[in-house]
């Protein structure tokens, strides 16, 4: 049997005010209960209460994993994203004989996926729940 791991929780939430500047999005103030017994009060911006909490979380995760991903330096970031558009061309070119005509179709395909798929973990990283100007 699995044991438990003491985990935060929220155990109050209350809605501070509504933005006048963008239409449908909250302010709330949530009170959080760490698992040392303290708490803390934390802003929590959203278009609900749901997602002004799970915009907490992801800003969480991404405090978390922030220092280990900084400790990489940028050139070698810059040089895996040219490694992957080198093996991307690699591995096309190898199967160009069997692609024909589509092989420059393939290519510029693949290109846009590991082009969006770098932006997407990009924006991953971007925090969410930031103070909007009400």
């Amino acid at each position: 049997m699995k044991k438990n791991k003491a985990k935060r929780k929220a155990i109050h939430a209350e809605l501070r005010k509504e933005s006048k500047t963008f239409e449908g999005w909250l302010k709330y103030e949530v009170t959080i209960a760490n698992p040392d017994g303290s708490t803390e009060s934390v802003p929590a911006y959203g278009k609900d209460l749901q997602d002004a909490l799970s915009r907490v979380v992801h800003d969480e995760r991404v405090q978390k994993i922030t220092p280990a991903i900084n400790k990489i330096p940028v050139p070698v970031w810059i040089i895996l994203w040219f490694l992957g558009i080198g093996l991307t061309t690699i591995e096309v070119m190898s199967h160009a004989a069997t692609l024909g005509d589509w092989v420059g179709i393939i290519f510029i395909g693949a290109i846009g996926i590991l082009t969006t798929l770098t932006l997407a973990i990009s924006n991953w990283f971007s925090l969410r729940n930031t103070d909007r100007p009400y």
